[in-house]
């Protein structure tokens, strides 16, 4: 049955919506990729035909300096002419213009794209390779004018007159004795760009100072316009909007003389081919959907009907069927689910009697928990007997070491905390050497030297407590004469440190090596190696190996234990609380 929000819908409209965008993906790469191909291709072999026309171009143009120069600086012919005074009218003068005729007619023989090579003096006189006659006015052109007052070798022309010069000035004792200018065939130079690829194409060439040299438009005016939005566009190829249409242009740069060329083809023109490929390709994406639908449409009706047998089997154990099995044996991933749901539902029976099972040990154990705590009390009570009866037939000494007895053993087991202050600690450590002061009956004291902050600092339960035990028992538990236990807590460079000295029996520095060399290797047995291993384990397993303790003794003198804490901020049961949870 068809269902709008059914896998099989879900299937068929993905596959719909995938052969949909894909077509689509692909229809625009295709096409975008068509105009760039048309665009490169357009691009390139307009550049190779501009550049082969430059080329052309720049050939004639480097004949022509050539010439020029070699005119300029030609020391037997026309250096000498420049330098003397003749009389136009002279024999001398007539035979000098003979010379320089001949000499510059034999420099433009076989280059028809030059028309005449003239040489004017400072003083007025005229040298010329044809014999036509210059008249007065062509001198007072306003390109022939610049071609003859240039202080260096440079193209001059003017588009209305189709006049091409290229003028050098000649030099004589440092200065202008002259000028060289070469004209050149306007129409044979600019043919060089009436190439057959290049019809249908735009051509503008402009000058050093951006004035339009040459154009293949009928109407197109000074041409400043266009090069301005062509330098407006930025780099060599793009877009811009010319006689009315957006246009596609190439800007070429050339030659010494700094001439720019830029050709624009309408952009339509680009797209003739594509729009027709743009019509092929959304014929294919329109059969390639109803394909895809048609498709998606039979097999996702036959992949969703184990679907929906496997969909009542689990309502089935959702409604608390337990014996709800499923029968496909598909080798797809729907048989992986159905073999995968019989299990899931075996294993759920298993877990059910599972935790029947732990609920009954659960009930047990809590009744194991309420009988174990007879047994505090019952030791709780029977010391307070204990007191009672010392104190009722005066046995204060008995009373006062059954009510330490009684304290230590409440705090001890009650304080479930794994951290306690420092205070607390010395609460520990006082009830038990009053016990141990009824054992020994020995003459000591217990002395504190503690910074009063540090009162609340929180360390490890019974941390000290083992130190001082072996302080009392190994070392000052046999003295003669009065023994000193000394505890001093201090905070340096930014540690806690805990140094507990006994006035004892002291060590020696071979027992000193022996328990530093037993403690690395963990060994917890032997003298006096009980407190301070399990100690030193302590710190370095809560805090790491930075920390840890050492000890100093001088045998029937002193021993002292000195243990190194973290201070910080954060506090001894933070960091351990956080070490706890790295571990983890």
């Amino acid at each position: 049955m068809w269902k709008f929000h059914s896998i099989q819908s879900k299937i068929l409209i993905l596959s719909v919506s995938i052969a949909l965008g894909t077509t689509i993906v692909s229809l625009a790469i295709s096409y975008y990729a068509e105009i760039d191909t048309i665009k490169s291709t357009t691009e390139l072999y307009m550049t190779q035909y501009i550049s082969f026309a430059d080329e052309s171009f720049n050939s004639m143009l480097t004949d022509a300096r050539k010439i020029s120069l070699a005119v300029a600086a030609e020391q037997e012919i026309i250096l000498p002419n420049m330098k003397a005074s003749l009389v136009e009218a002279s024999y001398d003068y007539y035979q000098q213009k003979k010379k320089i005729h001949s000499f510059l007619s034999g420099l433009m023989s076989q280059k028809e794209y030059i028309e005449n090579i003239v040489v004017v003096t400072r003083d007025g006189r005229i040298y010329q390779a044809n014999s036509e006659l210059i008249m007065k006015k062509d001198l007072d052109k306003e390109a022939m004018k610049k071609a003859l007052e240039t202080e260096r070798s440079g193209i001059f022309y003017s588009r209305e007159d189709k006049e091409l010069l290229l003028g050098r000035p000649i030099i004589s004792g440092g200065k202008a004795a002259g000028a060289v200018v070469i004209s050149l065939d306007y129409e044979i130079v600019v043919d060089a760009w009436q190439l057959e690829p290049l019809e249908g194409v735009d051509i503008y060439i402009y000058g050093p100072d951006d004035t339009l040299f040459y154009t293949n438009t009928a109407e197109a005016g000074d041409g400043s316009l266009l090069l301005s939005q062509v330098e407006a566009a930025g780099g060599n190829t793009g877009y811009l909007k010319w006689n009315g249409e957006k246009q596609y242009f190439i800007r070429y740069g050339s030659g010494k003389d700094k001439m720019i060329t830029v050709s624009i083809l309408p952009y339509r023109l680009l797209l003739k081919d594509a729009d027709k490929l743009k019509e092929k390709f959304l014929l294919i994406g329109i059969m390639a959907v109803l394909f895809a639908a048609a498709v998606s449409a039979f097999f996702s009706k036959r992949l969703c009907s184990n679907l929906y047998r496997l969909t009542e089997s689990i309502r089935e154990v959702q409604n608390g069927n337990l014996q709800e099995r499923s029968e496909i044996t598909a080798v797809d991933e729907i048989g992986l689910l159905s073999h995968a749901f019989n299990e899931m539902v075996d294993r759920i029976i298993l877990l059910l009697e599972e935790v029947k099972q732990k609920e009954r040990l659960k009930r047990e154990a809590e009744q194991d928990v309420l009988a174990a705590q007879i047994e505090p009390h019952f030791l709780y009570n029977s010391i307070d007997s204990i007191q009672y009866v010392a104190h009722m037939r005066g046995e204060e000494e008995i009373g006062k070491v059954a009510s330490a007895l009684s304290e230590l053993l409440r705090s001890v087991l009650n304080n479930r905390d794994e951290f306690i202050t420092l205070w607390e600690e010395r609460d520990y450590i006082e009830n038990y050497i009053t016990i141990e002061r009824f054992k020994y009956r020995g003459d000591f004291r217990l002395l504190w030297d503690v910074d009063e902050e540090l009162w609340t600092y929180r360390i490890p339960k019974l941390l000290l407590q083992p130190v001082v035990e072996n302080a009392l028992i190994h070392g000052i538990s046999a003295r003669e004469s009065e023994g000193l236990i000394q505890i001093k807590i201090f905070r340096q460079e930014g540690d806690v440190i805990v140094k507990i000295m006994d006035n004892g029996r002291g060590m020696k520095q071979e027992q000193i090596e022996e328990l530093v060399s037993q403690v690395a290797k963990k060994n917890r047995a032997g003298f006096r190696r009980v407190g301070f291993a399990n100690v030193l384990g302590r710190i370095q397993l809560i805090y790491g190996e930075e920390y840890g303790g050492t000890i100093y003794s001088m045998e029937e003198m002193f021993t002292c234990v000195e243990l190194r804490l973290p201070g910080g901020e954060r506090g001894a049961e933070n960091l351990f609380q956080a070490a706890r949870r790295d571990g983890q």
